[in-house]
C-alpha cells in the first residue's frame, strides 16, 4: 500500500538572525502589510517611513546589547524532532518544515514547494489565534491555493484551549523552576504579546485580535497551575507586553503586575511566556529586560524558557498532526468517491 504524502509546515512570524537593515527593512514592510495596515489606515508614504524607522531601531537596540534572536533556530529544531516523531508512521509519509510569515523562507514559498502533497498541515506556532497570528498563515494559504486552499490544508487552531497543552505546560513550569528558600515568596508573571482593545476611534477594533482568548488561556493555565500539587507561587499574574500607538492596548500590562508582586511582598518572580511556542525577542528581551528594571535582578528573577523543542511538546504537536492529517484525509477520500460514483451513474 502507497503512503499518502503529508506535508507539515510549522509558521511563526520569524525573526531577523543578523541585525542589518538589508534583513530589517522586508521585514518590517511585511509586518506593516500583514498586521498594522489591517487596523489602521496608514498612507503608503507613511508606511515607508515607518517600515525604515522600525528597521534602524531594531538595529540599534539589538546592536547595543549584543542580542540576537534565537526563534528561529529553535522552530527549525521544532521541524526537525518533529519530523523525527512523526517518521514511524505505518501509514502516512510525513515531511516537516518551518517556515516565516515575516522573514524567509516566507511561508507562501514553502506552501508551493509543498503543493503536490496529498495534504498540508499548517500548524501556527503561536498558541493563541487571531487575525495577526494563524490569521496570517490562514490569509497566505488562500492567497497561494485561492478557492482550492482548504480542501488542500487544514490549520491547526484552538491550542489555547487544550488540556493537555496546559499539563504541557505546567509540567515545564515546575520542572524548569528553580530551588529556593521556603520563606521565599515566589511569583510567576505569564507573558504574552498584548493585543489592541479599542482604535484610535475610540471603537473596538474589527479585526479578531486574539483578546478574549488571551484571558481564557491565562484563567485555564493559572487554575490548572495553581491546583498543581507541585505549585510554590504566591500570586500568579498575567502579563501583557504592549505596543505603544494606534490605539488602547490590554490593561493587564506586566509592568502593572510586577508592580503588583511589590506591593504584596514578592521576593522573587519567574517569568512565563505562555504566549509563544519559542523563545524570542518580546520574551527573552524585552519581558527579561522590563522585569529586571523593576527591580527583580539577579537571583529575584528566573527566566523559564519557552518550551521550544523539549520532548513533551513536539509529541503533543506530533499528536494534534497526526489527528488532523488523518480527518483531512478521510474527508478527501470520501469526496472523491463520491464525486466518482457521481459520475458513474447514469442521468436519464
Amino acid at each position: 500500500m502507497t503512503k499518502r504524502k503529508v506535508s507539515v509546515i510549522l509558521a511563526t512570524y520569524g525573526e531577523v538572525e543578523e541585525p542589518t537593515i538589508k534583513n530589517l527593512l522586508p521585514n518590517s514592510k511585511r509586518i506593516l502589510k500583514y498586521i498594522t495596515t489591517r487596523i489602521a489606515k496608514i498612507p503608503r508614504p507613511i508606511v515607508e517611513l515607518i517600515a525604515w524607522t522600525r528597521s534602524f531601531k531594531r538595529k540599534k537596540y539589538w546592536n547595543n546589547l549584543g542580542y540576537r534572536s534565537k526563534l528561529n533556530a529553535l522552530t527549525r529544531n521544532q521541524a526537525s524532532k518533529l519530523q523525527s516523531v512523526l517518521k514511524g508512521d505505518s501509514e502516512i509519509d510525513f515531511k516537516v518544515a518551518d517556515s516565516y510569515y515575516f522573514v524567509p523562507p516566507y511561508l507562501e514559498n514553502t506552501l508551493t514547494v509543498h503543493r503536490n502533497s496529498d495534504a498540508i498541515v499548517l500548524v501556527p506556532m503561536i498558541p493563541i489565534e487571531s487575525d495577526f497570528s494563524c490569521g496570517v498563515g490562514c490569509v497566505i494559504t488562500t492567497d497561494t491555493f485561492k478557492e482550492s486552499a482548504f480542501g488542500k490544508v487544514v490549520v491547526l487552531k484552538h491550542f489555547w484551549n487544550d488540556t493537555e497543552l496546559l499539563q504541557v505546560y505546567a509540567n515545564h513550569i515546575f520542572s524548569n523552576l528553580q530551588n529556593s528558600e521556603k520563606a521565599t515568596k515566589l511569583g510567576l508573571a505569564l507573558a504574552v504579546h498584548g493585543t489592541l482593545v479599542k482604535g484610535t476611534d475610540g471603537l473596538p477594533p474589527k479585526a479578531n485580535t486574539g483578546y478574549k482568548e488571551t484571558l481564557q488561556f491565562f484563567t485555564q493555565l493559572k487554575s490548572f497551575l495553581e491546583n498543581d500539587p507541585r505549585n510554590r507561587f504566591h500570586a500568579i499574574k498575567l502579563g501583557c507586553l504592549n505596543h505603544v500607538y494606534g490605539g488602547e492596548w490590554t490593561p493587564e500590562t506586566l509592568a502593572i503586575a510586577l508592580e503588583e508582586f511589590k506591593s504584596e511582598g514578592i521576593e522573587k518572580v519567574a517569568v512565563f511566556p505562555f504566549g509563544f511556542f519559542a523563545d524570542n525577542s518580546e520574551a527573552d528581551l524585552e519581558a527579561v529586560e522590563e522585569t529586571e528594571n523593576a527591580g527583580y535582578r539577579g537571583s529575584k528573577m528566573q527566566y523559564i524558557p519557552c518550551v521550544n523543542d523539549s520532548d513533551e511538546f513536539i509529541h503533543w504537536v506530533a499528536k494534534r498532526v497526526k489527528r488532523s492529517a488523518n480527518h483531512l484525509l478521510q474527508m478527501n477520500s470520501s469526496l472523491d468517491a463520491l464525486s466518482q460514483k457521481q459520475i458513474q451513474t447514469p442521468v436519464y
